[in-house]
């Protein structure tokens, strides 16, 4: 069976999704069509890293009448030099500057996701989107997209994987950061499925190669759907 097209990564529907990567943009769509079986309803555009994210974002909406009507950001909360303790508190503080006086932001952050509308008599009526956050991996921690995929692992393989990737790099034959563990650890498992050239998290996704995906992945699917219907009035 051929293998569906996948929409380009640099969407600019009036529903979009702004993500730090094309691996980013491909594990999404790989998630949406698992859950709903079908493309997802809204665009989706790689900003290439967590600065194009926010810069993005400023842009859109420094717009007189923004594009976007529902505008979604998907940031990591591994800001360097962040800890357990503040690397959520970091990214709020870098999204309430590029929110400005037009949206107001709770006083912490949601863990099943943040989703907000504009303060009315802001602008005029209608000209802003909504806008929807998730910080990698649970809206709570510090990590990464590979931090929630590192969930979907069963016990055995993740334990297992996560300890020969520790080795490797007390073995000298690794040297990733610690911040990348996960990443490293995600890397790693990928590498020994079949097939085992498979370098992209959708395609892995797409192939099965995580287990417990879909429960794993529940929330931050709840969250997009919450965010992306449609508006009314």
């Amino acid at each position: 069976m051929a293998t569906q097209a996948v929409r380009p990564c640099k969407s600019d529907d009036e529903s979009l999704l702004l993500v730090e990567g094309r691996n980013d943009c491909n594990a999404v769509f790989q998630l949406v069509r698992l859950r709903h079986g079908a493309d997802p309803a809204f665009g989706i555009f790689d900003c290439e890293n967590d600065d194009g994210v926010l810069d993005q974002l400023s842009s859109r909406l420094a717009q007189p009448i923004p594009r976007q009507k529902i505008l979604g950001l998907i940031l990591d909360a591994d800001i360097e030099g962040s800890t357990e303790a503040d690397a959520v508190l970091r990214r709020c503080a870098q999204l309430k500057e590029r929110f400005g006086a037009d949206y107001k932001l709770p006083a912490s952050f949601p863990e099943t996701g943040l989703i907000v509308d504009p303060l009315p008599g802001r602008r005029a009526a209608g000209s802003l989107p909504r806008i929807g956050v998730w910080l990698m991996p649970n809206n709570k921690a510090f990590g990464m997209f590979e931090d929630l995929l590192l969930e979907s692992l069963g016990d055995r393989e993740k334990d297992y994987t996560s300890n020969v990737v520790k080795r490797a790099k007390t073995d000298q034959v690794a040297s990733y950061h610690e911040s990348h563990l996960s990443k490293s650890v995600i890397r790693t498992y990928m590498a020994w499925q079949e097939p085992p050239d498979v370098q992209y998290l959708g395609l892995a996704i797409q192939k099965g190669h995580f287990q417990n995906i879909e429960a794993a992945c529940a929330q931050f699917l709840d969250w997009l759907g919450r965010l992306f219907v449609p508006l009314t009035g």
